[in-house]
């Protein structure tokens, strides 16, 4: 998490999958960069939607049954940091055959360098991500200039 030298940047991704999709691999190569200390999990939410088109927040270890993996891996992952709303925008993308798996993180890849700058005096000024339409354009500009 933050420390008051640094804060990552927090970002989201909304994943969607058939019903039954085998998550075991993607969810070990989370938690595995979440064991070297590059990301912390803040909010991991599973969502389906309901026959009204409603969100349904789906309980981890319901999500998982099956999977392989421990679901009790991520007890205290679901925050809430994604509200109503948030879970009600992924539920209108969703078919009613779909589950979503929705991961709030903080990128902590530069921590280490973060914490040698200040050391010698530095601090955080400004973080904060691109958007990736932003960066396509700026991008594919720059090649035809």
């Amino acid at each position: 998490m933050a420390t008051s030298n640094y804060a990552g940047p927090v970002d989201f991704l909304v994943f969607t999958f058939p019903r039954g999709a085998d998550l075991a691999s993607g969810l070990a190569a989370l938690l595995e960069r979440v064991g070297q200390g590059i990301i912390d999990i803040l909010d991991l939410e599973f969502v389906s939607v309901a026959a009204d088109g409603s969100a349904v927040r789906l309980p981890t270890v319901d999500a998982l049954a099956g999977s392989g993996i421990d679901a009790e891996v991520f007890d205290g992952a679901d925050s809430g940091i994604l509200d109503a709303a948030d879970l009600a925008a992924i539920a209108t993308e969703l078919e009613s055959d779909q589950l979503a798996l929705a991961v709030v993180y903080e990128d902590r890849s530069l921590a280490a360098a973060a914490d040698a700058w200040s050391t010698v005096g530095g601090r955080e000024l400004f973080a904060g991500g691109i958007d990736i339409d932003d960066l396509d354009r700026a991008i594919n500009e720059g090649i035809t200039q």
